[in-house]
This record gives C-alpha cells, structure tokens and sequence, in this order.
C-alpha cells in the first residue's frame, strides 16, 4: 500500500536544495527543503509529527523489549514564533542487484502545474511541501521520524541572477538598451545581495 502524502501548511524556505541535491555531506546527493511556518499555523503538523515518533518510540519497545529513547524531532523552534521543518529525499544510490537509482522531489507552481525551474530557487520563497513520515531506529540516536521530501508547491518564487526586480528596482521612462545582454556580475559584487539566502 502507497504511503499517504501529508501536506504542509504555507510557509517560507530556508537554505533549499531544489534545483540540484546537497553534495556535501553525502555523495550521492540529498534533495533538501527546511520550511518556516508560523507556529500558530502549524499546531496540527507539530502534533501529528510528534504522534508519529511516540507511536515509533513504543512499537520499537514492543520489539525490543524495553525502552527507547526518542530521538530529536525533525523541527525545530527557531525563536522567532516559528518552527522551521526539515524534509529530505535521498538523490542516488545502488540497489543490492548493483543496479544505480535516481529520484527528485517534483515541483509544481501556485496553480499546481508541473515546474521546471530555470533559475535557483533562494530562499525566502513562498511555499507547502508534500512529505511522508518515515519512521527509524538508531539505538544511538533513538526511535524517530524523518520527513521524506516528495514534492514542492511553489506559491511565491524568489530567484538569484542579475533581474533588476531583485535589487528593488522598477520600470522607469528612460533610457533602454536594445542589446539582449545578460552581463556578468563578479561575484564579490553579488555576495552582500545574496548573504540573506
């Protein structure tokens, strides 16, 4: 049986991973989205999640025997009155015949189109990710739940390059090229644009 999708409400991303997997721990990549929400508007995700790792904790009790510890959630509070949660899918791998996989977590824009994005995704777009707890055991860790990445609905997009919107600028009369130019910006000149993301 498929396992059911949990939809979360909207929210902002923080440092996504959504155009190509996280290298930097893991090889073979890591398809990432930490998602801020207010905690008023995030009640019922906070307790279903929460519901999940105490239903995890005891069925690994049954199983073993005796008591085990429950591991960190996969959200946190960031102080702010939000917590910010985590999702991740695994890019890659090798099945046991030897044979390599791929997957990626699917994106959609605000009217649920399917969305191939052409420029990065930054952090600070809008968004509701769709996800499956995944239940595990570490005895090191404890009992928990993951959030499996599955796709992404994409309400307010904010995007890196050189587009003038992104430094705050309008449509004036005046002066226009005529060139179809996208010039290149060293990057010394972008990094206090992009700190924030």
């Amino acid at each position: 049986m498929a396992k059911e999708n949990v939809v979360t409400p909207k929210g902002v991303l923080v440092y996504p991973h959504l155009n190509k997997p996280d290298t930097k721990f893991d090889k073979d990549g890591v398809w990432r989205a930490t998602l801020r929400v207010p905690k008023s508007d995030a009640k019922e995700l906070v307790e279903s999640i929460n519901n999940q790792i105490s239903l995890n904790a005891d069925n690994v009790k049954k199983e073993r025997n005796k008591e085990a510890r429950v591991a960190p959630t996969p959200y946190k509070d960031d102080g702010e009155g939000n917590y910010e949660f985590t999702f991740k899918l695994k890019a890659s791998g090798v099945r046991q015949t030897g044979e390599r996989w791929n997957q990626k977590p699917i994106l959609y824009d605000a009217k649920g189109n399917l969305f191939n994005p052409k420029d990065i995704i930054w952090g600070g777009s809008e968004a509701k990710v769709a996800f499956q707890p995944s239940p595990y055991f570490v005895p090191s860790i404890g009992a928990g739940v993951s959030l499996r990445l599955k796709a992404v609905q994409i309400i307010n997009l904010v995007t890196g390059g050189n587009d003038a919107s992104n430094f705050g600028f309008k449509q004036e009369d005046g002066f226009e090229t005529k060139e179809d130019v996208n010039a290149e910006v060293p990057l010394e000149e972008t990094t206090a644009a992009t700190a924030d993301f």
